[in-house]
């Protein structure tokens, strides 16, 4: 369904989806990659509403999706990041009056640019008990990672020409410099996107895109519980 929280000056539009059945839910706060909130943001959304999360995806454009490599990567170099980030945290209490939300724990899971996005969250709020990370595209400096708190779960292909494995391999020595609780699960022969690309027909891509739910949703059910 349609949703929209105020941030600030500004009420921020989305799209939430939920179990049928009642009861209150711990609940995930998706940010969409630099397409924005497309069809296959709301089929993820939806995804992990049948696993039984109550999902909000706010959207960070305001309206407005993008199709062009050259407008997508247009769209996301040049983004308010501040005001991104803003628009993230202050979903949390908007879930928190929810019915289906009340006192339950809250996770941010992020998609390439919503993958940063979810990092710089993480860094700046409390709000939030555990991240996902999906091959995040916006490359915090480390100083920016030394105030997580949150555990992390973090996953990547191998063939991966936007999240590089040397940009990897400098994110997992940070995070051990810092000492944060975190889990990295790399995905052979799996290239960008393949969770939120609906449009993928690459075997490793549709085997990882399975597999990462899977582990999503076995690591936050007992994260968030």
């Amino acid at each position: 369904m349609h949703a929209a929280h105020r941030s600030g000056k500004e009420v921020v539009d989305g799209f939430l989806s939920r179990p049928s059945a009642g009861g209150e839910r711990p609940a995930i706060v998706l940010i969409h990659g630099y397409r924005g909130l497309d069809d296959g943001q709301r089929a993820v959304t939806r995804r992990f509403a049948r696993e039984g999360f109550i999902c909000l995806s706010p959207d960070l454009f305001h309206g407005k999706t993008y199709h062009t490599l050259e407008d997508c990567a247009l769209k996301k170099t040049s983004l308010d990041i501040p005001r991104a980030v803003t628009n993230v945290i202050d979903s949390v209490p908007y879930l928190g009056k929810l019915l289906w939300v009340g006192n339950k724990k809250v996770a941010v899971l992020g998609f390439c640019m919503g993958g940063g996005l979810a990092l710089y969250t993480l860094a700046q709020s409390k709000a939030f008990a555990a991240g996902v990370i999906y091959y995040q595209s916006l490359f915090p400096d480390p100083e920016d990672l030394k105030t997580i708190a949150a555990p992390m779960l973090c996953h990547y292909g191998t063939d991966d020409p936007g999240t590089t494995k040397t940009e990897i391999e400098m994110f997992r020595q940070a995070l051990d410099q810092y000492k944060k609780q975190y889990r990295i699960e790399l995905y052979d022969g799996a290239g960008h996107a393949f969770l939120n690309n609906p449009t993928s027909k690459y075997v490793a891509n549709m085997e990882a895109a399975e597999k990462s739910v899977a582990r999503t949703v076995k690591w936050l059910r007992k994260t968030l519980a």
